[in-house]
C-alpha cells in the first residue's frame, strides 16, 4: 500500500545552480518544516532535506553548472503526518543566450547625435587610413 501519490514541484527558472537549490530550500522549510509539530517527522524531513541539497549541489559542481540559469523540478511524496520522502530531481540547467539584438530611437535628436558621432569617427579613421596608406576597400575586406 502506497503512502501517497507522487507530487511535484517544478520552481521557477533561477538565475544560477546555487540560486535553484536556495529556491527549493525556501520552499522545502516552509512546507516540510515550519508547519510540522511532530519532533520525528521534522528531524527526518531535515535529514531528507540535507541528503538531497547535498546530492543536488555535487550534481551541479560536476557540470560546472552553479552559475548557469537552471530549474528544479522536484517529484515526492508526503504522508498526511507531513513525513516528506524525495524520489526525483530533474535539474535543467540552461544557456543563456541572445536571440536577437536591436535598438529603438524614441528621439530623432538621439538618432541624429549618434549619426553625428558616427561620422565623426568614420572621418577620424579615414584620416588615420590615408596616413598608413591603406584603402578603405583594403581594410573592408579584412
Amino acid at each position: 500500500m502506497s503512502m501517497s501519490k507522487v507530487q511535484q514541484q517544478r520552481f521557477r527558472i533561477s538565475p544560477s545552480g546555487r540560486g535553484a537549490i536556495f529556491r527549493m530550500k525556501r520552499w522545502f522549510y516552509a512546507t516540510f518544516y515550519s508547519n510540522i509539530s511532530d519532533k520525528e517527522v521534522k528531524e527526518s524531513n531535515r535529514k531528507a532535506w540535507l541528503d538531497i541539497s547535498r546530492r543536488l549541489i555535487e550534481e551541479i559542481n560536476k557540470r560546472n553548472a552553479a552559475d548557469k540559469p537552471t530549474r528544479i523540478v522536484l517529484e515526492y511524496e508526503a504522508d498526511p503526518k507531513g513525513l516528506f520522502k524525495p524520489i526525483s530531481a530533474t535539474v535543467e540547467v540552461l544557456e543563456l543566450k541572445p536571440v536577437e539584438t536591436f535598438k529603438t530611437y524614441f528621439l530623432e535628436e538621439t538618432k541624429l547625435k549618434e549619426v553625428e558621432q558616427l561620422k565623426t569617427m568614420l572621418s577620424e579613421l579615414l584620416k588615420k587610413a590615408r596616413e598608413l596608406g591603406v584603402s578603405i576597400e583594403e581594410l573592408a575586406k579584412s
